[in-house]
């Protein structure tokens, strides 16, 4: 048997790996049936920096929750537009809003959103907080009770999911799909109890785990980390659960070009470089099995051409994902995605490719 063929073997036997020991247990998480009980008073965190036309489309949403008791602060980072406008103009009609203005040149002891995220915390009149971005949509005015109501009694962290919307164009299924396989990794790894990462559109944790520990000093000079990081450093298998409620989803809207795309993952997977080295090793794994999966058929093809017993590994490694990720498509509002996603999976290794080289030739990034 080739060497080239042995390397594809392992290579599908891994990727066969993830699918069957983290991500098939996704199938089996529920929603709840009905409103959660458990309803504490809620601290909901919006850091915007020139989000004025974003806080005028999706700041309602938010105020107009129904949950007993929450506030909403927004920190205005700094913003040149017409951002205060609109939040004063929210604040005359919405007793539960906060405003806290970061005036231009103030002295920042963290890079990125972390200081305002910061200001915010500090601000925060309740123990629960939950974060969120200015050009976020919750899918539900139930957002907070669901998200909320996945805390059970020891838990600090929930990590709640953040899908793109829907638009046209074959670039916006390969950023949807892309979300799709890092939400199956970030929620695979912390149902089999190795939380390494939450996603800051749509995330709660208790604020007293933020202010007992030293939260963004190591990482200060990245513009990131303010999310996925905290979680990393803090976040375990027992005080951890994940939310997949379908109204608990808080929708984005992607990027529509490749360059903006590409700039935007890139500044956020920055902050993988100082992940635990565990979740740094699995992370690695499941991308260089992808690529080595994908390589060694290529090579394959050119050379000795494909064996009977690589096109039943091959057929099995596809059948193994489809089936497992059918529902999970459909549950993570990516329905239209699953008949193309062997298609999509090869762009998915380009854009992996790409990304690794533009994090080592483009080492700096800034948020806005």
């Amino acid at each position: 048997m080739p060497l080239e063929a042995k390397f594809f073997i392992v290579c599908a036997a891994l990727q066969m790996f993830f699918y069957l020991f983290f991500f098939l247990r996704l199938n089996f998480e529920r929603g709840f049936s009905s409103l959660p009980e458990f309803s504490p008073p809620v601290s909901v965190i919006i850091c915007a920096k020139n989000e004025a036309s974003a806080l005028k489309q999706y700041l309602k949403i938010v105020l107009i929750q129904q949950y007993p008791v929450f506030e909403v602060i927004v920190v205005n980072d700094e913003s040149t537009d017409h951002s205060i406008d609109v939040l004063v103009e929210y604040y005359k009609r919405n007793k539960n809003l906060k405003i806290i203005n970061i005036d231009s040149g103030t002295s920042k002891d963290f890079a990125g959103k972390k200081f305002a995220l910061q200001k915010g915390i500090e601000a925060a009149s309740y123990e629960t907080i939950v974060v969120t971005d200015a050009d976020c949509r919750p899918a539900t005015t139930h957002w907070l009770s669901k998200l909320v109501g996945s805390y059970l009694q020891n838990t600090n962290f929930v990590l709640g999911y953040s899908p793109y919307e829907r638009q046209d164009g074959f670039l916006n299924k390969v950023i949807r799909y892309e979300n799709f396989i890092s939400s199956l990794l970030c929620f695979g790894f912390a149902k089999a109890g190795i939380p390494y990462m939450g996603v800051g559109r749509n995330l709660s944790y208790k604020k007293n785990v933020f202010a007992i520990n030293d939260t963004f000093t190591s990482h200060k000079h990245l513009p990131t980390g303010d999310d996925d990081l905290f979680v990393n450093r803090n976040a375990t298998r027992g005080n951890t659960e994940i939310c997949l409620d379908k109204d608990a989803y808080v929708f984005t809207a992607p990027k529509t070009t490749v360059y903006e795309w590409l700039l935007q993952k890139k500044r956020h997977l920055r902050a993988g470089f100082h992940y635990k080295i565990h979740h740094s090793f699995l992370l690695l794994l499941f991308s260089v099995s992808l690529f080595g999966l994908y390589l060694s058929l290529i090579i394959l093809c050119a050379t000795s051409g494909i064996s009977a017993l690589v096109l039943y590994t091959l057929c099995a490694l596809i059948l193994i994902k489809l089936i497992i990720s059918f529902r999970l498509f459909k549950r993570l509002t990516y329905d239209d995605l699953k008949l193309l996603s062997p298609v999509l999976d090869v762009f998915y290794t380009a854009y992996l490719i790409t990304i690794f080289f533009l994090l080592l030739l483009q080492p700096k990034d800034k948020w806005k």
